[in-house]
Order: C-alpha cells, then sequence, then structure tokens
C-alpha cells in the first residue's frame, strides 16, 4: 500500500523527489497552480474571485530536483500574497518557503497591468535554463503547461526528454496530510454551518434563490467575504432531476428540496449533502427513504479501508437501496476530497481505483421517485487503517 500523506509541503516535496529518483527523473516542473500550493503551502494564482473577474493573474512555476532542492519563478505581485497570513511588510512566500525565489515583472506602471505568456516567456526562458543544466529526463504536466513554454524547454541542443508527471501527482493527492485533513475539516465545518441557515429558511412561499442568497449572507458574515457556498439548492419537481443550481422557484408545502452544498478552506473543498422537507412533517415513505439512505452510508463505513475499490463502495451502497425495494442508484455513490472539490477514488459501478490511508471521502447515496421526492443525503469520512473517522456533523434528519 503506499505511504499515509505527508503532514507539511516540505515533506510532500521530499517524498515526492525520491519517486523523482525512483523514475530517474532528474527535475520535475509544476505549473498547476493547485500543485504549486501543494507542495509550498502559497496560494499562487489561486483566488477564484479574482480568477473569475479577470481571468488568471499570474504564471508561476515551480522545480523540484532528485534531492528535494526546489526553486519557484512567479510574478512579483505574488510574494506579498494576502491569502498568506503573517507580519506585515513580510515577503509572505519566505514564511512558507525555504527554496530559491525568481521573480518577473508582472505590473508595469508604463506598460501593463497582466503579464500574459508572450511577456513571461523571455525571462522563463532564463530561469528555466538555470533548472535545464545538464538534465537528462525532466517531469513535466503536460495536462497543465502552454505549448510557449514546452517550446522554450524543448527547443534547441542539450534540450531533456519531458516525462508526463500528471498522473504522478494526482495518485500522489489521494493519501492526505494532517495539514490537509485539517482543512478539508475546516471546509466540512462550513457546509455543517450552511445547513443550519438552510433548513431555517426553507419555508413554504420562499425561494430557492431566497435559501441561496441567505446561506450566503449569514457564510459571509461568519467565515469572511470569500465563504461562498455553492452547489445544487432544487426543490419540488427539480429534486427529481437529481440537483441544479438555485431558481426562482417557491417552495410548496411537502416538497423536498435537494441541498448538495460546496465550499472551500484554505484551498480545500468540502462536498455535502442534506434534503429536507419543506413546511410538514415527512411522510412515511419519506422517512423510510432517509432510514434506508442512513443505512447505506453506515454500510459504506463498514465496507470502506484502505485498498477497498471504488466499484465496492458502490456495489454496498446501491445494495441497502435496492434491497429496501427503490431503484438503482442512478449516479456515483461518491468520491474523494481535496484541493478539487471531487478526485479519486471515484465510487463508480466499474471503479478499480483504491481508497488509501489517509484518503477524505464522501458517500452520497439518493433516491429518486414521484411519491417521496428526491432526497439524498452525504457524508464525509477519513478513512485510515484505524477505521472511518466521520467528519460531518448535521443530522441526517430530513426536519
Amino acid at each position: 500500500m503506499p505511504k499515509r500523506g505527508k503532514d507539511t509541503p516540505k515533506e510532500r516535496r521530499e517524498l515526492f523527489a525520491s519517486q523523482l529518483k525512483e523514475k530517474n527523473v532528474d527535475l520535475a516542473l509544476i505549473s498547476n497552480p493547485k500543485h504549486i500550493f501543494y507542495f509550498t503551502g502559497f496560494p499562487s494564482n489561486l483566488n477564484m474571485y479574482l480568477t473569475l473577474m479577470k481571468g488568471p493573474r499570474t504564471t508561476s512555476f515551480l522545480s523540484i530536483n532528485e534531492t528535494a532542492e526546489s526553486s519557484i519563478f512567479l510574478g512579483q505581485g505574488e510574494i506579498s500574497n494576502p491569502w498568506v497570513e503573517g507580519p506585515a511588510g513580510k515577503n509572505s512566500l519566505e514564511l512558507v518557503f525555504d527554496g530559491e525565489i525568481s521573480t518577473y515583472v508582472d505590473y508595469d506602471l508604463n506598460e501593463r497591468m497582466i503579464a500574459y505568456a508572450d511577456v513571461i516567456a523571455t525571462d522563463f526562458q532564463k530561469w528555466i535554463k538555470k533548472q535545464r543544466s545538464g538534465l537528462r529526463r525532466l517531469g513535466i504536466e503536460e495536462w497543465n503547461l502552454p505549448e510557449i513554454f514546452r517550446a522554450v524547454i524543448t527547443n534547441g541542443d542539450g534540450a531533456p526528454e519531458t516525462v508526463d508527471i500528471s498522473k504522478s501527482l494526482l495518485s500522489m493527492r489521494k493519501s492526505k496530510g494532517a495539514d490537509e485533513i485539517e482543512n478539508l475539516k475546516s471546509a466540512t465545518s462550513m457546509v455543517d454551518f450552511a445547513y443550519k441557515i438552510a433548513q431555517k429558511n426553507a419555508k413554504v412561499g420562499k425561494t430557492e434563490l431566497d435559501v441561496y442568497r441567505r446561506v450566503n449572507f449569514k457564510s459571509f458574515e461568519k467565515f469572511g467575504p470569500f465563504a461562498l457556498i455553492m452547489g445544487d439548492y432544487a426543490s419540488g419537481e427539480r429534486s427529481l432531476q437529481v440537483g441544479g443550481v438555485a431558481s426562482d422557484r417557491k417552495f410548496k408545502r411537502g416538497d423536498t428540496i435537494i441541498l448538495d452544498l460546496q465550499t472551500s478552506y484554505n484551498n480545500y473543498w468540502s462536498d455535502l449533502c442534506r434534503s429536507f422537507v419543506i413546511g410538514k412533517k415527512p411522510s412515511g415513505k419519506q422517512e423510510k427513504v432517509a432510514e434506508t439512505l442512513s443505512r447505506a452510508l453506515d454500510r459504506a463505513v463498514e465496507v470502506m479501508k484502505p485498498g477497498t475499490k471504488g466499484k465496492e463502495v458502490y456495489a454496498a451502497v446501491n445494495e441497502e437501496i435496492t434491497n429496501a425495494g427503490y431503484p438503482r442508484l442512478i449516479h456515483h455513490a461518491g468520491h474523494a476530497l481535496g484541493l478539487d472539490d471531487q478526485e479519486a477514488p471515484w465510487f463508480l459501478p466499474n471503479s478499480e481505483d483504491q481508497i488509501e490511508d489517509g484518503s477524505v471521502v464522501v458517500v452520497e447515496p439518493g433516491v429518486y421517485t414521484e411519491d417521496t421526492g428526491g432526497i439524498r443525503i452525504e457524508d464525509a469520512f477519513v478513512v485510515t487503517k484505524k477505521g472511518c473517522e466521520r467528519i460531518s456533523t448535521y443530522p441526517r434528519d430530513l426536519d
């Protein structure tokens, strides 16, 4: 079995360096901002709000060699990143990263507000030339490396052989370290809080958008203005479609509402689901569905351990649902969490991918019938050799 995930970015760099050595790769070039964060703790170009407004603000690269020496190349404006806590005036990058730092001008009062790839390429060429000296094999993220930078690496005399490391990085992320688990627990607690607000405000005559607004307003008050709670806010007949973004549909007495919500804390994502009956006590049929889904979650806990395959989790969850007389589960039974809100292993009917020691996963059984409405319940767990720790806390009840 793979080793348990490392607890700090520096330890992750050291583990990754040992893997490079085993594969005879002299140096790895990390270009995905999430992976730069994974190996440094520095959120270069990871503010999703600025990215939504203005597009990527900078381009950054991290190199790691087989002895774990590392160098980062990024825009000057990034090194005092406001999302890294530290003393005022202190270079925030140096607070979390002890390797070599190289910069380029990303904001020039006379010429530009954003440095695009054509501008960066010249300085990148100088930086990578020093990294490339004497290299035989260079690991690159083929899934996340623009051609303009790849050409700089591969052109000219003495260019190294390139090896794709994209899948290796995803595989390494499956087992979480202690720092990652704490971030995921914090993100999960934010969603648990959101359910308290949502359930209180899901009343007859109000709309899905009313609940969405209230959830985010109260989350902003408690967690700050970047605590966006997104996901499915689907009620009534819309709940039979599994999910959907909040609409102006008004709640009716007896509606079910599916709230499958996501948020992030320090760039780590949680994803949970609760369902409620609006304006009345759940019917006997609806209570039976909730009991079945709760048993399916408990059955998954019994099955999940390091080495369990995704298809085995799906089968266990689906068996509880169909044995109770409901239709086969029409979507995945769950997945892992991390720097993305959906990561491997996937709990799908044919998935051979395995849970690892330190995987953080969610299980999300659902039943969607005309006489009960759509109902789905999702909990999050940390899986270790000692068993499963449930980290989501909001009650599974429908009322």
